[in-house]
């Protein structure tokens, strides 16, 4: 029997998940939307995936003109910036808030 340095096997699932984790990255398969929508909450939860290197995700949800609501997924910094009931232009691409520009009044 084969002597297996158990580096060896932890190497590879490191790999491994490593090259899952930028396969998805690439492989955002819906286009990106645009509507109009409103900040209906924020919220801030632990992160548990692996996949991340910051241990909170920051999520917006935002209901959509046609009354749906939409939770999605967006950096500390763009998370800070938002406020509740403020109406504007969402753009997202599948679970991610690519930009949100508030309406002036």
């Amino acid at each position: 029997m084969a002597n297996i340095c158990p580096c060896t096997i932890g190497n590879s699932v490191s790999k491994a998940l490593f090259n899952l984790r930028d396969a998805k990255k690439l492989n955002n398969c819906e286009p990106e939307q645009t509507a109009p929508a409103a900040v209906l909450s924020r919220t801030v939860r632990h992160n548990n995936s692996i996949y991340h290197e910051d241990p909170w995700q920051y999520v917006v949800t935002f209901r959509l003109e046609d009354g749906t609501e939409k939770e999605l997924v967006t950096s500390e910094e763009t998370y800070r910036t938002l406020i509740e009931n403020t109406e504007g232009t969402l753009t997202w691409q599948e679970n991610k808030l690519i930009s949100f520009e508030a309406h002036r009044k």
